[in-house]
């Protein structure tokens, strides 16, 4: 009991300190960060700060900005795009300047910071779409990293209070399972 109390306070305080990186601070406290409350971006929400995140679908650099087509996912406290969820709908994110296709290629998980600009009408394959734009001021990209964690804790145990030790029968087995998480 004293030992989950421990990691779970500790998760709390580890959550607690979850970081926006600064390529996506705002001027705003509270940014809007789900695509799907941009129900009429050419009205009430231009202007407001977003912060947004998903995967490349799209990139087309042009002579001043570049053009990323993004399907978005939710996103976390850090500004994380967080995996196992389901996508939500597309938007398009202007960036200034160049962005190099092979660093920011379609796949690749992505973060945006800046402000909602309008909307504009594109195609997704044959199907017309109407795409929320964002004029970006900060963009992170994020890499997904695979990681082997191994349980031992399925050996038979013997415990007297907060005191365990492994018991003399131990059949050697140990769960494992790849977990995956989102880096900068």
């Amino acid at each position: 009991m004293f030992r989950k109390l421990i990691v779970g306070l500790l998760a709390a305080t580890m959550i607690g300190c979850a970081a926006v990186p600064e390529s996506l601070m705002t001027d705003s406290d509270n940014p809007i960060t789900d695509v799907m409350a941009l129900s009429d971006p050419s009205g009430q929400d231009l202007g407001q700060a977003i912060r947004l995140g998903g995967v490349i679908a799209a990139i087309d650099n042009g002579e001043q900005k570049t053009r990323l087509e993004i399907v978005a996912m939710p996103i976390g406290s850090d500004g994380k795009p967080k995996l196992g969820n389901s996508t939500q709908q597309r938007f398009v994110a202007y960036v200034d300047g160049f962005l190099e296709p092979i660093e920011y290629h379609p796949g690749r998980l992505i973060s945006v910071a800046g402000h909602v600009d309008g909307e504009e009408y594109g195609k997704v394959g044959e199907y017309n779409y109407r795409f929320p734009v964002v004029a970006a001021s900060g963009t992170q990209l994020w890499q997904v990293k695979q990681e082997v964690w191994i349980d031992d804790f399925d050996r038979y145990r013997s415990c007297i209070g907060l005191h365990c030790s492994p018991s003399l029968i131990n059949k050697g087995f140990s769960r494992a399972e790849v977990r995956e998480r989102v880096t900068k």
